[in-house]
């Protein structure tokens, strides 16, 4: 199912019903198969050679794609109405690749200094050893504009942060990014896209721990980013090159996770 499709059903149908493969015939299986192999075979050496060339999407090697792993992306995509999705391992993991997709030595992130601690150490501890130079700002957002300078590149906000629990004004902030042509980047771990759609507010990449709420039983590690085709193939190489890829047992628990997201959710604003 095209995600394009998934995004007319309603949320609690998406998180369902999305990303899963048309096998459901008779004596179909129900629930998504968890697919434990690390490497797939071509039916034949110019398929291969399609696939090298980019010319072929096949699975090949779990650390670059699998089965189970695309049905969790394509049911988190279409939640938030976005054109792709990478699982990774961790939040930690989504992260730091959308970040560092986006990011080269000598450029600038601009960052509300309210953050999850992992994220708040990566750009504390790690970006400068990598020639990447931070720019905080608070929750409030003021003096924004004083921080931008001509190698700013990436905006990233966290809302409502962890575990402060303080709010960003997400319309200011990508407002403010596409201003100075920033590529914006959230985390929507808290609010969920049950409860808030930064793509549909012009943001480029969402991330999520998806330890937390979308999986929500305390049982996995894992993350998500979520964006345009372009970004998310972007994304994907970091999680190859730097092994971030998420375990198929740990993308079916996402999946059965999924499935209460909605109700879940709502029994928590009650």
């Amino acid at each position: 199912m095209k995600t394009s499709k998934l995004t007319k059903l309603g949320p609690q149908t998406q998180a369902i019903h999305g990303g899963e493969p048309n096998r459901r015939g008779v004596n179909g299986p129900i629930v998504t198969e968890i697919i434990r192999s690390s490497t797939f075979t071509f039916s034949s050496t110019e398929e291969m050679k399609l696939w090298a060339q980019g010319k072929n999407k096949a699975y090949i090697y779990t650390r670059y794609g699998n089965p189970t792993l695309s049905v969790a992306e394509k049911k988190i995509a279409a939640l938030e109405g976005a054109e792709a999705a990478v699982v990774t391992s961790s939040g930690m993991a989504a992260i730091s690749s959308a970040l560092l997709a986006a990011l080269k030595a000598g450029d600038e992130v601009i960052s509300t200094a309210q953050l999850y601690g992992g994220s708040f150490r990566l750009m504390r501890d790690v970006f400068p050893n990598m020639g990447i130079t931070v720019r905080q700002v608070g929750t409030d957002l003021a003096g924004m504009e004083e921080l931008v300078t001509p190698r700013s590149r990436v905006l990233y906000v966290e809302t409502p942060t962890n575990p402060t629990l303080r709010l960003v004004d997400i319309h200011r902030a990508v407002a403010f990014a596409k201003k100075h042509k920033l590529v914006s980047i959230i985390d929507n771990t808290f609010a969920t896209p049950v409860l808030q759609n930064p793509i549909a507010c012009g943001y480029d990449m969402v991330v999520h721990s998806a330890t937390k709420a979308l999986a929500g039983h305390s049982d996995i590690i894992a993350g998500v980013a979520v964006g345009n085709s372009s970004w998310m193939d972007r994304v994907r190489q970091m999680i190859i090159y730097l092994g971030g890829s998420m375990d198929p047992g740990a993308a079916y628990l996402l999946i059965r996770g999924l499935k209460t997201l909605g109700v879940r959710v709502e029994r928590q604003c009650e």
